[in-house]
């Protein structure tokens, strides 16, 4: 593999920063632009602010070997390099479209730095067509042989990024120059032919085969994202709709996600009920692939129907603590277990477990949360949460128990200790993390998704 100088536009955000410790522990000479300069110097001094398992010890040996830097002078890095990824974000706006606003912003201030052929790669996720504007907004003031746009989606998992870089299922490359699409594939060549190692996170086995690379159009590329997501999240939803249905019944969605799972054309992953999905990516995608197309020609109920039973779980958590508690929550302490929007990573953007706060505020309950890697952050977002230290002081003289994120630290706390500092022992599991029978056991009053009443 030849090395290749790359900019990564964005390089401090998760995608960016993930992509740009990729390509450097990979062998190219990155430079990670952005324009906080409060996090660049952060990170050029070795310290991550985003936690993600493995990803200080590739920052830190990056550094050192001069591959990897990070910079906010965008025009320097962007002259110096033969490759650009745009990695900035994405949000949506309020009416569910995407704001490209920061990818507008980008394309802008490329066109002025462009001076000899770049291959400009679209890691964002930006709708089908988005490109177009980004070409045309650089073909003001660019010569049209001296750019190619190149689509590549990422499949990162939080908690599991550097894993999903390294070790793809499919690496997704959409264009319409042979000359550009092959630069790309030769970037990528040591993760393709699985030729790789990486220090200070599983390595699975190495498999004998190549990593499949689609090559396609740019909007099938991008569509390939976000139907990617939209399907997990239907899977999500599904489930989550499945386990009301054993509630009614005496069923246990355990079981019947374990026995669905064995089927080869259905498979075990997105199957476990619980909370219902949340995070930066999948509910922004679906949402804005309900509203890429024109609803009067092509109506969209299914899309539409998983985000209506995702905004049910939320609803659904509460009345199993108003069930355990007799209708009221009004000036009742619920402790929470669990902010961040999965377990693995200290993201709370979109979360569900803010969500349910949320909800637990409109009707007049108290919270004392506490998460393994978030602290005070929660703070910022509502005043009237009271920030605890440990599990157990988020357990003391509540009314219910909460568990809103799937940490494993919560397997290993002591219930019986949390059993007689809690004033009313129950607990609403929404991860279906404990076991029923132990909770039971003890002596508490348990819920959780998709199984038999545990309230007795």
């Amino acid at each position: 593999m030849t090395a290749v100088n790359i900019s990564v536009i964005g390089g401090t955000g998760y995608v960016g920063l993930v992509t740009g410790l990729g390509l450097s522990e990979i062998g190219h000479q990155v430079t990670n632009i952005d324009i906080d300069q409060d996090q660049v110097n952060q990170l050029n001094s070795g310290n991550c602010p985003i936690y993600e398992e493995g990803i200080n010890p590739v920052l830190k040996r990056n550094l050192a070997s001069g591959r990897l830097k990070f910079s906010t002078d965008l025009e320097s890095s962007i002259k110096g390099s033969h490759v650009v990824f745009i990695a900035v974000g994405t949000p949506s706006l309020p009416n569910g479209n995407i704001d490209l606003s920061q990818i507008t912003e980008v394309a802008n201030q490329l066109r002025l730095c462009i001076d000899t052929y770049k291959v400009i790669v679209i890691k964002s996720t930006v709708p089908a067509g988005a490109t177009k504007l980004i070409r045309k907004i650089l073909t003001d003031g660019v010569q049209g042989d001296r750019f190619d746009i190149v689509a590549n989606p990422e499949f990162l998992r939080e908690g599991n990024a550097l894993a999903d870089f390294f070790f793809p299922d499919r690496i997704i490359l959409g264009g319409d120059s042979d000359k550009a699409l092959s630069i790309i594939k030769s970037i990528y060549e040591p993760i393709i032919e699985r030729d790789i190692f990486v220090e200070g996170i599983d390595n699975p086995p190495k498999e004998p085969y190549l990593v499949p690379v689609i090559q396609t159009d740019i909007a099938s590329a991008q569509i390939i994202k976000y139907a990617s997501n939209a399907f997990l999240a239907t899977r999500i939803s599904f489930i989550n709709e499945i386990a009301e249905i054993c509630e009614q019944v005496n069923a246990d969605i355990k079981e019947v996600s374990k026995g669905m799972g064995y089927d080869s054309r259905i498979g075990h992953s997105y199957l476990e009920a619980g909370l219902g999905f949340g995070g930066p990516c999948l509910e922004k995608d679906l949402s804005a692939l309900i509203n890429t197309v024109n609803q009067d020609e092509c109506e969209t109920e299914l899309l539409r129907s998983v985000l209506n039973r995702n905004d049910k779980q939320i609803s659904s958590v509460v009345k199993k603590i108003e069930r355990l508690l007799d209708k009221s929550i009004h000036n009742r302490t619920i402790g929470v277990l669990g902010l961040t929007f999965k377990q693995g990573t200290n993201d709370i953007r979109n979360s569900l477990s803010i969500r349910v706060i949320e909800e637990l505020h409109k009707h007049g309950a108290v919270v004392q949360s506490y998460d393994p890697v978030v602290k005070n952050e929660i703070l910022a977002i509502h005043a009237n949460v009271k920030p605890c230290d440990s599990a157990y002081a988020a357990a003391e003289n509540a009314d219910a128990l909460l568990i809103l994120t799937g940490w494993k630290d919560f397997l290993s706390l002591d219930y019986q200790k949390i059993h007689s500092s809690m004033a009313n022992p129950c607990i609403v599991d929404s991860r279906n993390l404990l076991n029923p029978s132990d909770m039971i056991a003890l002596g508490f009053k348990y819920l959780g998704i998709g199984a038999t009443g545990h309230d007795s």
